[in-house]
């Protein structure tokens, strides 16, 4: 059957597969996942055993199913047929899961679900069947649409940071969870992820600690506090404990509150690239002073071209590659 659908053996066969998926109509993303669970599953079946887990492998083959079955209900319902790559992803994955038990498993971040997770009209899959698929690059982009639309909202940002993790991109990982603790930095979720990608060095913890609330709830807080004080004083309360507790709640709330602020107005920018050399000068052939690995944090300062002025506190101070950071 899968011959009848990828004619030219040598398609079926490595690279080739993803390429014959592509060139029928899948998601450039979906093809490359189907042909590398097909490649984990052949293993699972050839290979030595205790690899993993079954479970999750059919787990994650109902996925795919999904996602491309949810293609396939777009093209139905734009009046379109069946793509033969529905048929030959389903030959290929059915071929490989005999025999089967084990495979290795995923980085361990699940996304959250979103109610507004299917795109209108309901026609493509989300991006959260996309990450469970395996469609990372897709599913990434898709967070990423949500996080500018919705730049105030922890969700998106989490479930991009979980995509880029799984990815194994752990620089762009850090700065999406960075984000998204400083807009719920009490999330219990985001701070365990955050556990996952601990920072590179001292300085760079330093710089993207989050504090236990946001600076308009520190606000909240110092204004209530303020506002209860006044209250006491102005119904004649006797015990000046009372009134010692509602004043330095009020203080200690503007003062944390203040400087959670000036912590976060800071200019910084995250290494998403492997390794960040910090040069002398903006240009390519000069001298490297130093290396900052990924997820490295540096304030950052003027550009020149394609080049950013970047420092640090431990006495770093040099250009690198816009490209290479990210800004929080």
């Amino acid at each position: 059957m899968l011959a009848s659908h990828v004619s030219d053996p040598f398609a079926r066969d490595g690279d080739g597969l993803a390429q014959a998926l592509r060139a029928a109509g899948v998601d450039s993303a979906v093809a490359d996942h189907v042909k590398r669970l097909r490649d984990r599953l052949r293993a699972a079946r050839y290979g030595p055993r205790g690899l993993g887990d079954a479970a999750e492998l059919g787990a994650e083959i109902e996925q795919v199913l999904r996602v491309l079955g949810a293609t396939w209900d777009v093209h139905e319902n734009a009046g379109g047929r069946r793509p033969r790559s529905t048929f030959a992803s389903l030959l290929v994955i059915g071929i490989g899961l005999v025999g089967a038990g084990h495979v290795v498993g995923a980085r361990p971040v699940v996304p959250r679900q979103s109610p507004r997770a299917q795109l209108p009209g309901g026609q493509t899959p989300s991006a959260e069947a996309l990450f469970e698929a395996g469609a990372l690059r897709a599913a990434a982009d898709s967070f990423t649409a949500r996080a500018a639309r919705a730049p105030r909202d922890a969700a998106p940002w989490y479930n991009l940071g979980a995509t880029l993790y799984r990815a194994g991109a752990d620089g762009k990982a850090m700065a999406a969870w960075t984000r998204a603790a400083r807009l719920a930095p009490r999330d219990l979720a985001i701070r365990r992820a955050r556990r996952l990608l601990p920072a590179p060095d001292p300085v760079t913890e330093q710089l993207l600690r989050v504090g236990w609330a946001t600076p308009a709830e520190w606000a909240v807080i110092g204004a209530t506090g303020w506002a209860l004080l006044w209250l006491s004083v102005a119904a004649g309360a006797r015990r000046p404990v009372v009134l010692v507790l509602f004043g330095a709640v009020a203080l200690g709330a503007g003062i944390v509150g203040a400087l959670e602020w000036w912590h976060r107005d800071q200019p910084l920018a995250v290494v998403i690239a492997d390794g960040a050399p910090v040069l002398a000068a903006p240009y390519g052939g000069a001298s490297a002073m130093a290396t900052i690995p990924a997820g490295g944090a540096l304030f950052v300062g003027r550009s020149y071209g394609l080049w950013r002025e970047v420092s640090r506190k431990d006495g770093i101070h040099g250009w690198v590659l816009d490209e290479e950071i990210s800004g929080l």
